[in-house]
């Protein structure tokens, strides 16, 4: 169970098909505010200061119009470190002259299923995701060691903050960006993440470079739906990479041979006979001894992927595949095996 935050707001939501919002007839009076009026006149930095909890750090801040009431509201990611284990919060602040500076705590919903600590605030971005006019706020949570990451958008009702989407499941490895990248006014939430695809050849649990797969979610006037998205570089030379080694070494020759470029990968014999037979043969006898006699003693560790050449090293050769960007994609334009240097 998460510890309090210090004046949370009751969300009190109800339910309304994909969006959870603030029940009961006062959506636009936010409860639980906490203000101050006496003495003199505090910044706006100082009262956010004076009501920050013990040893808390501000993991990111943006200052908006949020709820469309023309004032500009502070909204503030927070991570506290005691009570242990940490967690994370959004502190909203409001200031006009004549309320002066109140806040409310918006607290992110508990820990997705099989994680027993809270998460902790990885990223976070403001804008229009559902094309109203208005920016919501995207963040990303982080669970474990993996870096595993959760998505949550809060838009406003009124005045009232409220979760209008959770992504209602973890990304390994995740990451997000947020921005129109259709170019028709509304943001789009952009996710990338790794997979346990090429665990045939890599060393997945020593490495933290994944082959990676990405979604975009899309506000299509009811939720925001997701559509499969191709990865950026250097992940898309690096999946390509692994998936190369993976079909060498399960003899998919075909799928193999799909992904090369003949020549050059098989040098001048290619300029005679680039056949698939002829290609088959050349993995026979140049890479798959090498390939079987490292992860026969354990698998391969990669390095950090480039676009042109991913490199890899097993027991006792190093791999590096050359990459090259053709009009149909990433393709395989060769591949280096050289003893390992101990």
């Amino acid at each position: 169970m998460m510890p309090d935050w210090t004046g949370e707001i009751d969300m009190g939501r109800e339910k309304t098909g994909n969006v959870d919002k603030p029940a009961g007839n006062n959506a636009d009076k936010p409860s639980g505010i906490k203000k101050r009026r006496a003495g003199r006149s505090l910044r706006l930095s100082e009262y956010v200061k004076s009501q920050l909890p013990e040893g808390a750090v501000v993991d990111f801040i943006f200052f908006e119009d949020f709820d469309g009431d023309g004032e500009k509201e502070a909204v503030i990611g927070v991570t506290r470190f005691a009570p242990f284990p940490p967690d994370s919060a959004v502190m909203i602040v409001r200031s006009d002259r004549d309320r002066g500076i109140g806040h409310e705590w918006f607290v992110l919903r508990e820990p997705p299923h099989g994680y027993e600590q809270a998460g902790v605030i990885d990223n976070a971005a403001a804008a229009d995701t559902d094309g109203d006019g208005r920016k919501e706020v995207v963040i990303s949570r982080t669970f474990g060691h993996s870096h595993d990451i959760d998505i949550t958008v809060i838009d406003w009702n009124g005045t009232v903050p409220y979760q209008a989407w959770h992504s209602g499941r973890t990304f390994f490895h995740g990451s997000i960006e947020v921005g129109d990248t259709e170019g028709d006014g509304t943001a789009e939430i952009v996710v990338e993440y790794g997979t346990q695809d090429g665990h045939e050849v890599i060393s997945s649990e020593e490495a933290c470079y994944h082959v990676r797969e990405s979604s975009v979610y899309k506000w299509d006037g009811s939720c925001y739906s997701a559509r499969a998205r191709n990865v950026d570089m250097p992940y898309a030379s690096y999946n390509t990479a692994v998936g190369f080694l993976k079909a060498i070494w399960l003899r998919d020759y075909e799928k193999a041979y799909s992904m090369v470029m003949i020549p050059p990968f098989s040098g001048l014999v290619g300029l005679d006979d680039p056949s698939l037979p002829a290609f088959k043969d050349y993995i026979g006898k140049n890479v798959m001894p090498a390939l079987s006699r490292n992860i026969g003693k354990g698998k391969l560790v990669p390095a950090e992927p480039y676009d042109t050449c991913c490199h890899f090293s097993g027991p006792e050769d190093d791999f590096t595949v050359e990459l090259s960007k053709t009009g149909s994609g990433v393709k395989i334009s060769g591949l280096l095996i050289s003893k390992r240097r101990v």
